[in-house]
């Protein structure tokens, strides 16, 4: 008998640990993917990522059944992120987010197209870096991550309009770091 996603919810939270692991198993891959474009470091995406999880382990009964499971993922990792980046450790000048080594699945049709790919990825990881903390979250699940507005609104629990406001500035300061440093003249191309 295959168990819906609300089952498996339901027997966690009454302390079934094997349903617990399956929500862990179905979930853990995206939970680190937030917080390592987020963190750019992959022992703070681990760390984010269990934390995240002993988190929900212990607020399962408070889950309701109105919102998508992922969703409150997003905003715990999310939150955990941001209390990692205000912390005096976790400051950082640089990111150094190499994606084709974190998904594997950089597909080009030359390996000329590869290296651009990935020195344009550098770029708008390096230019992320520079963005505020509320900043640097949105852009990464909104345009990294692929969120809508909506989404990222509940997991941030703050209007649309500041979301839009936020990814805008965002955008405009990424690229003015393109155009500066790496001579990139339409962003539209990202």
């Amino acid at each position: 008998m295959v168990l819906t996603e609300p089952e498996i919810i339901k027997k966690a939270a009454a302390g079934d640990r094997s349903a617990f692991r399956m929500l862990v198993e179905t979930h853990q891959q995206f939970v680190y993917a937030v917080a390592f474009r987020v963190l750019n470091n992959p022992h703070d995406a681990e760390d984010a990522t269990q934390e995240t999880f002993i988190r929900l382990w212990k607020n399962l009964t408070r889950y309701k059944a109105g919102i998508k499971l992922s969703t409150w993922l997003y905003h715990i990792v999310t939150n955990i992120c941001l209390d990692l980046l205000k912390s005096a450790h976790h400051k950082r000048n640089r990111m150094t987010l190499d994606i084709a080594k974190q998904t594997g699945k950089i597909h080009a049709g030359s390996a000329d197209g590869v290296m651009q790919l990935l020195e344009l990825t550098k770029a708008v990881e390096e230019a992320a870096a520079q963005l505020p903390h509320i900043q640097k979250i949105i852009f990464v699940l909104r345009d990294l991550q692929g969120l809508s507005p909506e989404e990222v609104s509940a997991i941030l629990e703050t209007s649309e309009e500041k979301i839009k406001s936020n990814l805008y500035h965002a955008r405009m300061a990424i690229g003015k770091y393109l155009k500066q440093h790496y001579q990139v003249q339409n962003i539209t191309e990202l």
